[in-house]
């Protein structure tokens, strides 16, 4: 192989060109500021926009409901009200996340709300089976002895 030498580009003789200097345009006069905060005067959002338009999406309404509700339905467990509020709070937050999907809206919440709800409907539930078998349990003992009653139904709840 035969190698050929190196071609540096010639040396400059003539000075580089000069670059066109153009006139500076004048700025735009900026909006007048007035009342709390910039851009209030006629320019409803701010620099941001308008409210609303930006920013992080909504949560569904229907899954803050669920969660409330399923916040409320694990204290009411011993109470029969606590499943059919459980069971109130999955319904609400199924529907949520449907909608939340279809919306755009964040669905953390309404998941939140369908854990905590199935939690107080299944516990519930057990209890309400709980009691139920310790209610006919005790079928052999006489009602109007309240007492007698209840001791039954302790021990057969082993309370």
């Amino acid at each position: 192989m035969s190698q050929q030498p190196a071609e540096f580009p010639p040396e400059p003789s003539d000075p580089p060109p000069t670059i066109p200097q153009y006139p500076q345009q004048p700025y735009p006069a900026a909006p007048p500021l007035a009342g709390g905060y910039a851009g209030a005067a006629g320019y409803p959002g701010g620099y941001y926009g308008e409210p609303g338009a930006y920013g992080p999406p909504r949560t569904s309404k229907l899954a803050i409901t669920s969660l409330i509700l399923g916040i409320v339905s694990i204290p009411l467990l011993f109470i029969i009200i606590g499943t059919l509020v459980g069971l109130i709070g999955l319904v609400l937050g199924i529907i949520g996340i449907a909608g939340a999907r279809r919306k755009n809206l964040k669905r953390g919440i309404g998941i939140a709300g369908i854990v905590l709800s199935a939690i107080g409907l299944v516990g519930g539930g057990l209890v309400t089976v709980a009691e139920a078998h310790a209610a006919n349990a005790c079928k052999s003992v006489d009602r109007s002895d309240n007492t007698a009653y209840t001791d039954c139904v302790k021990h057969n709840l082993k309370l």
